[in-house]
Parts: structure tokens; sequence; C-alpha cells
């Protein structure tokens, strides 16, 4: 019988897989282990990008594109959902930050004012009688009064309120978004007092309006709700709630949403809320001189006089609240601005030469001057970017 000799042994099996199968466990979590570690190397390097943009400081910036400006000298500009619209006597327009126009309407206006809430915007001539009425497509209607018109405010649904007055006395006059009347009442001088200011809740459904009383020699001020819902039917004349505040002025009163009011007067601000009927929620006090007043999205502005007696102080104090009256922010400047007001996220100080721009945490982003005359400044699409609208250009510009 012939010998067979053996070429190889054959290994045994199940011990060989069992090996396998552990170095390529080992394997693969060592490329787990490699790709944790670059992931994580990668994400604290954007991480360490993002905070080091976040809170550093520009001197300088760049131009990315410059556009000849072609309207007037008296424009005005406000900011419209990501747009910018332009006002003036002769008429309005809607363009976007590549200053491409979106829509325009003509008119003659001696005064025109302005109010924006989300898509809606109204134009008003201030002493006159023309009312027009946008949205994102243009022109929704137009409004003509019989009486000179004193303020106007707008609703996200257009429901305009327009507070109109002659020698004896005010009305407020809503109107639809189609520009029919709504409602109006008239506010007697000797009973009400004054009205000073009107704000139109987003939703269209409640009015707030502050009126100045002179009684036996003393200044009060009187806040009253309107609501012209069905709760307000329950109601005389839909006054759902009313309040005197003694030795005070109030200005200006605001909607800041559906529920939530703002009434800024000369010793702060007074929150207000309520889905029907508003109650005084809050009271910011300011002990120092109020110089100006500006609103942003979900947040109430005040300037006021800086502490002047002390080393340190700045010229201003910067006064930022929430919509609770929590004050959010406090910075001060010696900027001698002539503008102030929050744009995205950010707070802007300008003169016609020199600009400073925060963010809402207090950050300075940028401190410097522009080559030019500017006549606004507004946070454009992208990090870092701006729009500046000069006396003879408009600019979009990126800080470096």
């Amino acid at each position: 019988m012939a010998k067979i000799t053996q070429l190889y042994k054959t290994p045994e099996v199940a011990e060989d897989m069992k090996s396998y199968k552990e170095k390529l466990l080992r394997h693969r979590a060592g490329i787990g282990v490699r790709i944790l570690i670059g992931v994580a190397l990668v994400a604290g390097l954007i991480f360490g990008m993002w905070s080091w943009s976040q809170y550093k400081t520009y001197g300088a910036y760049e131009v990315l594109s410059s556009t000849p400006r072609t309207d007037t000298l008296n424009t005005q500009y406000a900011e419209y959902n990501g747009k910018i619209l332009k006002y003036s006597r002769d008429g309005i327009s809607c363009v976007n930050l590549q200053n491409e126009a979106v829509w325009s309407q003509t008119y003659n206006m001696q005064m025109p004012i302005l109010d924006v809430c989300q898509n809606s915007v109204v134009v008003a001539d201030m002493q006159g009688n023309e009312v027009y009425v946008f949205d994102e497509e243009g022109l929704r209607t137009q409004i003509t009064t019989l009486l000179p018109i004193q303020q106007v405010s707008i609703s996200s649904q257009g429901v305009t309120a327009l507070l109109l007055s002659d020698s004896s006395a005010s009305w407020i006059h809503l109107y639809d978004q189609d520009g029919e009347e709504l409602t109006g009442a008239r506010c007697r001088l000797g009973e009400t007092g004054q009205p000073l200011s009107i704000g139109i809740s987003s939703d269209g459904a409640k009015l707030a309006v502050s009126y100045l009383q002179v009684q036996e020699g003393s200044i009060n001020s009187c806040i009253v709700f309107y609501n012209f819902g069905p709760v307000g039917g329950n109601f005389v004349d839909k006054i759902v709630a009313s309040k005197v505040y003694e030795d005070t002025v109030i200005p200006r009163i605001k909607y800041l949403g559906d529920s939530i009011c703002a009434a800024v007067s000369n010793q702060g601000i007074i929150y207000y809320a309520g889905k029907e009927i508003p109650e005084e929620t809050a009271i910011v006090t300011e002990t120092k001189e109020i110089r100006s007043i500006f609103f942003g999205s979900g947040h109430v502005g005040l300037v006021t006089e800086g502490e002047g007696n002390k080393e340190e102080s700045t010229r201003y104090e910067i006064h930022l609240y929430d919509t609770s009256g929590n004050q959010i922010l406090t910075q001060g400047t010696n900027l001698a601005y002539n503008q102030v007001k929050m744009s995205g996220k950010n707070l802007i100080l300008f003169n016609e030469n020199e600009c400073e721009i925060y963010s809402d945490q207090g950050v300075l982003r940028y401190a410097g001057s522009f080559d030019g005359a500017i006549a606004d400044i507004y946070k454009g699409s992208g990090l870092r970017k701006y729009i500046l609208v000069f006396s003879d250009r408009t600019e979009e510009v990126k800080l470096k």
C-alpha cells in the first residue's frame, strides 16, 4: 500500500475563526476610535473658530458690492422680512439686499409715517388724509380719511388702526385688510385726555392707547385697552381694561405680539399681558434720563444718560429688556450717536461718520468709521455681512 505524505495540517476552523473575528473587531474598533477622535478634533476646531469669530471685535471691512443710490436724500429706511423699505414724500419701494426692486408705489405725502408688522406694511401722511397698506406682493388697499392723521399702527393680517384728530376731539378708526372700516371710537379730550400713542396687537384683536391727562395742575397718563373680538362686546365701548399713572407721561405704547404690550414712560417701561384682557405684569424703573427708545424682535431698548460723576463711566448706557421685563443687556458707550436700532440680533449705534455694532450679548463686533456719510445700517444675510446706506450709494460689506 502506498504511503501518503501529509503536505499540510488542517487548521482548527473554530479556533481560527474566533481569532479572526477578534482581530476584525479590534481593527474596526480602532478605526471607530480614530474616526471619533477626528470628528471631535474637527468639531472642536469649528467650535473654536466659531467662538473666536463670535467674540472678536473687527476694525476693518471689505466691500462685496456697491450700487449707486437713485432715491432722494430725504428717503427713510426700514427693515421688512429680510428686505429693505425705502419711503419718502414721493413714494415707497421694497428692495432685496441686492438692491433689486420687489415692488413700489408712488404717492404724494408731506410727512410719511410707517409701521411694519410681519408681512404687513402701512404708510400714512401725518396731518394728511392718505393711507396705503401693503403685503409681500405690493399694494393691498388704499384708505382716505376725512380728518387729519396723527398716528398709525398695523397688525400682521393688515388690520390698520388710525388715530385721527380735529380741534375738539380725536378719533380711533379700525380698517380691515381690504380697507373696509371695522369700528370707530371718539375720544373727547375733556373726558379721556389727549391720545399720545396707539398700538394694535399682531392678531388685530386688541388696541392699546396712551392718553395724556392734565387735571388740577398734575400730569397723568391713562392706558386704555380695547378688545374688538367677542369678549370686547361684553364691555362698554369695548374697553376691557384701563389704568391711570400719576405724574407720568407715556409717549409710546407698542404690542410685542398677540398678547404682550409695552408702554414706555418717562420713568421706564410698563409691561402688560393677556390674551383677551391685559393686566400689568412688570414695571421697569429708570432713575436716569431716557434719551432714546427702540424696539427689536421681542425686545425693548432704552438709552439713558451715563454716570457722569464716575471715573470709568460712559456717556450713555443702553438697556435691553425681554418681553417679561428682564434686563438682558447693559452696555455703555461714548459714541455721540444719532440713531440706535436692533437689526436681527445686532445692536447698532451710528452717526454720520462713526458706528458701533454689538451682539445681543454685548460683544462689540465693530467700532470705527466707514468711507462716506452713513444714512442707515442693516444686518445682511451671512456671517459678518452688513448693508450700508450712504448718501450716494448702497454697499454690502463684510467685517474683517
